[in-house]
């Protein structure tokens, strides 16, 4: 493999973090509108934008270590 598809894959793996920042702000954004229609469950949504957030951010950072291998060839 050369050097520029290397940095050509490292490129697309760094773009698969933009999957999930967009899932977060759109989990946090759905949450925060449902807890402004219905205040008595604001609890249970919180709870679950916090989980849908941490499964967002878990895929967010399995992309990034992709691209950092990839950059540093460690694989």
């Amino acid at each position: 493999m050369s050097d520029s598809s290397v940095a050509l894959g490292a490129g697309l793996a760094a773009l698969g973090v933009l999957g999930p920042a967009l899932g977060v702000g759109l989990a946090a954004f759905k949450s925060l509108e449902g807890m402004a229609r219905q205040p008595e469950i604001a609890n249970k949504l919180f709870i679950n934008g916090l989980i849908f957030a941490a499964l967002c951010e878990g895929l967010g950072l399995f992309a990034w270590i992709i691209s950092l291998l990839l950059t540093f060839k460690v694989a």
